[in-house]
C-alpha cells in the first residue's frame, strides 16, 4: 500500500496558503510541519528557521519564544504546549502579533493545528490614536457646551433689562417719542429679543445635552389653544415685516398626549423660522389636522413663501449650528438650532418630521405625532 505523502496536495493547497495574507503554519499531530507559507517567517521574524514539510515545530516555537520579553523556560514550554485560540504577543522589537489557532479535523480524526499570525502593530497604534482623538473631541464638546451655557446665562439678564426699558420707553406714559425715536427703540427691542431667544435656545440645548433638562411630562392636551397663542405671538413681528400669518384648525380636536413645553418649543421654532425667512408680501400658514388609521395622531404643517432650503441640505439642517448657504448669505440672524429643537422634540414623542423645500420656492415642514404619545407614556 502506497503511503500518503506528508505535504498538502499541491499545487492547489500551496497556492491557497500563499494567497492567505496572514502568516500560516500547519503542524501535524506528531509535532512536525505539514505546510507553511512564506508570510509566516516574515511576520514572525524568524527567517532562517526550517519551515519545510516534515521539519520539527520545536525550533519554531523556541525562535518565537526568544522574541518575547522576560520569557523563561517554563513560559516557553507553556507557549509550545498550551493552545490558546487567540492571543496577542508583544515582541521585544516593539511589534504586536495576533496569533490564532484552528484545529484541522477529518471526521473524528485530528490531522493537526493551523496557526495564523498577523502583525497588528499599526492597527493598535491607529486604535490608540483614534481613542485619543475621541477623548479630545469629547473634551472639546464639553468645553463648548460649558462656554455656551455660561455665556447664554450671562447674556439673559442684561438682555432682559434692555427689553424692559424698551417697553418702558414705548409706553406713552413715559413721554411721547418722535417717529425716529420709536423706530430706534423698536430696532433695539427686536435685536435684543432675537438675542434673548438665541440665548434661551442655547441654554435649553446644552441643558438637554448635559442631562439637566427636566424629564418629559406627557399629558393630554388640545393643540388648538397652543397654536393660536403661538400665532398671536408671531403676528406682530410678521406684520411689521409685511408677512401674513394664517392658522387653519379643525373644529373637532381629539386630545394629543404630549409634553406641552417640548411641543410648544418645536412649533415656535418652526413658526419663527418661517416668519424670519419669508420676505415682505409673503405668507406663513400653520395647519393642524388629526388623522386616523392604524396609529391615529396629529399632523402639523408650517408652510412659508420664504427663501427655501437647497435639497442637498435637507438632512444637514437638522444638525445643531448648521445653516443652509442661502440663510448664511442673507440678513437672517440665527444659531442654526431651530430645526435641531424640532428634531429632538419629535424623537421624544416617537413621531416623524419631513421637510419639503427647494431654494427660492418656500418651505413646508410636516410633523406627525402619535395621538397616544410615545410607547410607555401616558398622562403625567
Amino acid at each position: 500500500m502506497t503511503a500518503e505523502p506528508r505535504g498538502l496536495h499541491a499545487p492547489y493547497s500551496d497556492a491557497v496558503l500563499r494567497a492567505i495574507p496572514l502568516g500560516a503554519l500547519l503542524v501535524g499531530e506528531d509535532g512536525r510541519v505539514v505546510a507553511a507559507n512564506p508570510q509566516f517567517a516574515t511576520v514572525c521574524g524568524i527567517e532562517g528557521v526550517d519551515l519545510s514539510t516534515g521539519a520539527s515545530a520545536e525550533p519554531i516555537a523556541e525562535a518565537m519564544a526568544r522574541q518575547l520579553p522576560d520569557m523563561d523556560v517554563a513560559k516557553a514550554g507553556a507557549l509550545r504546549s498550551q493552545f490558546v485560540r487567540k492571543a496577542e504577543l508583544r515582541l521585544t522589537d516593539g511589534r504586536t502579533l495576533r496569533r490564532s489557532r484552528q484545529p484541522i479535523d477529518a471526521g473524528d480524526t485530528r490531522l493537526g493545528v493551523l496557526w495564523l499570525v498577523e502583525d497588528i502593530t499599526d492597527q493598535l497604534r491607529y486604535e490608540d490614536d483614534l481613542h485619543r482623538h475621541i477623548d479630545s473631541l469629547g473634551e472639546l464638546a464639553r468645553d463648548r457646551a460649558e462656554f455656551a451655557a455660561r455665556t447664554s446665562h450671562e447674556l439673559r439678564t442684561p438682555l432682559a433689562t434692555v427689553l424692559t426699558f424698551c417697553e418702558l420707553l414705548a409706553d406713552p406714559a413715559a413721554g411721547t417719542l418722535t417717529l425716529a425715536q420709536r423706530e430706534y427703540v423698536d430696532t433695539i427691542r427686536r435685536g435684543a429679543q432675537r438675542m434673548h431667544d438665541m440665548a434661551d435656545g442655547l441654554l435649553h440645548r446644552y441643558a438637554q445635552a448635559a442631562g439637566a433638562a427636566a424629564p418629559p411630562a406627557y399629558a393630554p392636551l388640545d393643540p388648538g389653544p397652543l397654536l393660536a397663542r403661538l400665532v398671536a405671538d408671531a403676528t406682530p413681528l410678521a406684520t411689521r415685516g409685511g408677512v401674513f400669518v394664517g392658522l387653519d384648525l379643525p373644529a373637532a380636536r381629539p386630545p394629543l398626549v404630549a409634553d406641552a413645553d417640548q411641543l410648544e418649543r418645536a412649533l415656535a421654532a418652526l413658526l419663527d423660522n418661517a416668519v424670519k425667512f419669508t420676505p415682505a408680501g409673503g405668507a406663513v400658514t400653520v395647519t393642524a389636522r388629526p388623522y386616523d388609521g392604524d396609529s391615529p395622531g396629529w399632523e402639523f404643517v408650517v408652510r412659508d413663501d420664504g427663501i427655501g432650503i437647497p435639497k442637498e441640505f435637507h438632512e444637514e439642517v437638522f444638525t445643531e449650528f448648521v445653516r443652509a448657504p442661502n440663510a448664511r448669505r442673507g440678513p437672517y440672524p440665527g444659531t442654526g438650532l431651530g430645526l435641531s429643537v424640532v428634531r429632538d422634540a419629535v424623537r421624544l414623542h416617537a413621531g416623524t418630521v419631513t421637510l419639503h423645500s427647494s431654494e427660492g420656492h418656500g418651505t413646508a415642514v410636516e410633523v406627525r405625532l402619535p395621538a397616544a404619545g410615545p410607547p410607555g407614556s401616558g398622562p403625567a
